[in-house]
């Protein structure tokens, strides 16, 4: 990460890019953030997917179809639907994810579309420590999500813009 990018960081700004997907109309979106508190901590939050309709902000229900040990961690089936703006309607998905936990060094939740509203959903959540400081996380996210509606492009600006940084800061607020 250059040195620009870490300063932004640690003064507490949300640094968004996006980066073009071979075949796809929409490209992927990744976020940097940094959180006041240990990954470990932080992780909790990440961790309990049936609690996303109270702990990150946009999504309207959530739950935790089912857990269990895999080689690289533990896989966890979800279903979740988040908020549309009116006249959208709500999306949701089924998705299988990995997570995995180095303590204290990584935390990590990696996820891919099993069924839904969308033709494609993948992405992940990986928190570390931030310049090697324990009390502060690094949270990288990531997210590609072709819905199977039709979605103008202004409201795709407002997704990078506005709700993605509100995801964040409502994350914050959580820990």
């Amino acid at each position: 990460m250059d040195q620009q990018i870490r300063q932004r960081l640690d003064h507490g700004e949300v640094v968004i890019d996006t980066e073009a997907v071979d075949g796809s109309p929409l490209p992927r979106v990744v976020v940097l953030a940094v959180i006041e508190a240990s990954p470990a901590r932080v992780w909790r939050i990440i961790d309990q997917v049936s609690e996303y309709h109270r702990t990150m902000g946009g999504v309207k229900s959530s739950t935790e179809i089912s857990r269990g040990p895999v080689q690289e961690g533990e896989q966890v089936r979800a279903r979740i639907t988040v908020k549309m703006p009116f006249p959208l309607r709500d999306l949701t998905s089924v998705t299988d994810a990995v997570h995995t936990v180095e303590p204290d060094r990584r935390y990590e939740r990696r996820w891919r579309l099993v069924e839904g509203d969308y033709r494609e959903n993948r992405g992940g959540w990986v928190l570390t420590p931030f310049d090697d400081d324990s009390a502060r996380t690094l949270v990288s996210y990531t997210l590609h999500a072709v819905p199977n509606i039709r979605i103008p492009a202004a409201l795709h600006g407002v997704a990078q813009r506005k709700i993605i940084p509100r995801l964040i800061d409502h994350l914050r607020r959580q820990v």
